[in-house]
């Protein structure tokens, strides 16, 4: 009887499990998605990414049903109740990850009501301010949010990858990175500060990209909880390593 018990509690473990692995491909999703739609000037995908948004809602709603009840009909102790209660912070910090890349979407959007005085990838309309926006190319580089983005979800995937593999060392290695994204954030609001400083006519876009630069950074944050997590669970050692 206790084993079949275990055998059961076991499975809801790893169904568990298996759940908030696919909200996070959902939120790592929106992401990529929004950071594309940004740098592609593409409306239709962005939108799309504003509506999924509701998906990864709900499932986050499925998973936190799950971990409850698992709390109450099972009474979990010791590492079981440290992984369900790790499951449960982890659930949040993914929905908020697919939130970050609803921001970015609508980002995209509002820029596509205004001229880019800051170039992106996007070709410059045609008329007159289409040559206006062409005379600044290559003055600011929207390079910038897309390495942000690949770090970003770079570590994402690895403290993603260490939750389903118990990996302490690659949950370590997550939290190391993040001073990468710092790094490159920090440099991002520079630049975009210094040309905002230099031009009335760079405002709109360099505010918009600092904003982009922000959701993106907290991506990065929020990878690193996760980590952080995934030790907490395994080791029972609750640590900030986000310094």
């Amino acid at each position: 009887m206790v084993n079949s018990t275990r055998i059961h509690f076991n499975h809801e473990l790893l169904r568990l499990q298996e759940d908030v692995l696919r909200l996070g491909a959902l939120a790592r999703t929106a992401v990529a998605r929004a950071t594309q739609a940004l740098l592609q000037c593409d409306p239709d995908l962005a939108h799309e990414v504003v509506a999924a948004d509701s998906s990864i809602n709900e499932l986050r709603f499925d998973v936190e049903a799950e971990c409850y009840a698992l709390l109450a009909m099972e009474q979990p102790v010791a590492g079981d109740m440290r992984r369900i209660v790790s499951m449960l912070t982890v659930t949040n910090d993914l929905e908020r990850i697919g939130d970050h890349g609803k921001k970015i979407a609508k980002i995209s959007l509002r820029m596509s009501e205004t001229p880019r005085w800051i170039p992106s990838a996007c070709s410059a309309p045609s008329g007159e301010s289409g040559a206006l926006v062409g005379a600044v190319q290559g003055a600011l580089p929207w390079g910038d949010v897309q390495r942000m983005c690949d770090l970003s979800l770079s570590m994402l995937d690895q403290a993603l990858h260490s939750l389903a593999t118990d990996d302490v060392v690659e949950a370590r290695a997550v939290c190391a990175a993040d001073d990468q994204v710092d790094a490159l954030y920090k440099q991002m609001f520079n630049i975009a500060l210094t040309y905002m400083l230099e031009s009335t006519r760079a405002i709109s876009a360099g505010t918009y990209q600092i904003q982009v630069g922000h959701e993106l950074e907290r991506v990065a944050d929020r990878a690193t909880n996760i980590a952080e997590r995934l030790i907490y669970a395994t080791t029972g050692e609750l640590l900030d390593l986000n310094v």
